[in-house]
């Protein structure tokens, strides 16, 4: 498999990698947790204005129909910068979903989506809690065989405490109208779990990368004995760990999205992957950085604690560690194939 990018794809990570280092700085998202809005809607309007939320809606749509891959490329950027507002959910699990459900619930969602610029909120058994619904259009709520879509007006719910203050959370207590389906709903579920993974890895190993970085400048920078603490062999492994592990989790992410460009089979599968490895970076991330700061990690002046909260609650979000190897084990004993067939591309 080619995993060279192309010029547009690139593109589109850069802009959005520009974009965020001069809108969503580690103190815009304090101040979001201290008013307790950390949705921003000056800065999701800048994003609807770059195009980003329509970025992979067709061209007929008012879209550029990019692909997964460039969208992973570009939420990857948003997990780097701790992006508060749910771009990734509404790109990934609402537009690239779009083609797959039914007309029924389909109309519905573009007749309150206005070309991307209206959010809708997703909730799935993995993923109970929907993001940001004050602030949601609608809701798009899988049951455990149906899914249904209902108007934010028709919904009971209440707010939900989050690890993460830039998570604002919501448990649903009854929905009085909405549009149901379960057609295809095997089909629709498995598509909307393998994008729910891969856009979290996608989020994961950004954020793991920023850890990284942030530990290795306060490393450089942070003296004992007269020498930076980045100059102790405990230092530099255990931060050289975390690059290694970034490094073997990374291209999991795009055989995934390359998957589900391509429509492998194996999609389900190759999510898991992602989703796992990335976890398990970010993970590592948290830990390391954490001893390479000190108690300091976890104040309210340094950076570093933003990222470890959202990496701690994304790890669990949309299947945690033994739900992607319950998804692994079962396509190792159900494929027909050989054993190692399974971990080609």
């Amino acid at each position: 498999m080619n995993f060279n990018f192309t010029e547009e794809q690139l593109q589109f990570k850069n802009t959005v990698k520009s974009f965020l280092a001069d809108e969503c700085s580690p103190d815009s998202i304090r101040d979001g947790w201290a008013a307790k809005k950390p949705f921003n809607h000056d800065r999701w309007n800048k994003i609807a204005d770059l195009g980003v939320l329509s970025s992979n809606l067709p061209e007929k749509d008012g879209g550029f129909g990019i692909d997964q891959v460039a969208l992973s490329l570009m939420i990857e950027e948003m997990g780097y910068a701790a992006l508060p507002e749910p771009v990734a959910e509404q790109i990934f699990l609402i537009n690239d979903l779009m083609p797959l459900l039914p007309d029924s619930i389909k109309e519905e969602i573009k007749n309150t989506y206005q070309n991307g610029s209206n959010f809708i909120s997703v909730a799935h058994p993995l993923s109970p809690n929907p993001l940001f619904l004050n602030d949601a259009a609608g809701l798009l709520l899988f049951n455990e065989d149906s899914y249904q879509f209902a108007l934010r007006e028709d919904i009971d719910f209440m707010p939900l405490v989050s690890n993460d203050p830039s998570r604002e959370l919501s448990k649903i207590n009854s929905i009085q109208k909405s549009v149901s389906s379960s057609e295809e709903f095997e089909k629709i579920n498995s598509a909307i779990l393998a994008r729910g993974a891969l856009m979290t890895g996608c989020l994961l190993i950004g954020l793991a990368q920023k850890m990284l970085d942030l530990s290795s400048l306060y490393a450089l920078d942070r003296t004992q004995f007269g020498k930076p603490i980045g100059s102790f062999q405990a230092i530099k492994h255990m931060l050289a760990d975390v690059a290694v592990k970034i490094e073997f989790a990374r291209p999991t992410i795009f055989r995934a999205a390359h998957s589900l460009l391509d429509n492998n089979p194996k999609f389900a599968l190759h999510c898991a992957h992602a989703k796992y490895m990335s976890a398990k970076a970010a993970e590592l991330a948290c830990k390391n950085s954490i001893q390479a700061h000190g108690a300091m990690g976890y104040t309210w002046e340094m950076d570093l604690h933003i990222f470890m909260r959202k990496a701690w609650s994304l790890m669990a979000c949309w299947g945690n560690e033994d739900k992607q190897q319950d998804i692994i084990y079962k396509t190792l004993t159900s494929s027909e194939e050989e054993l190692g067939v399974l971990y080609t591309f």
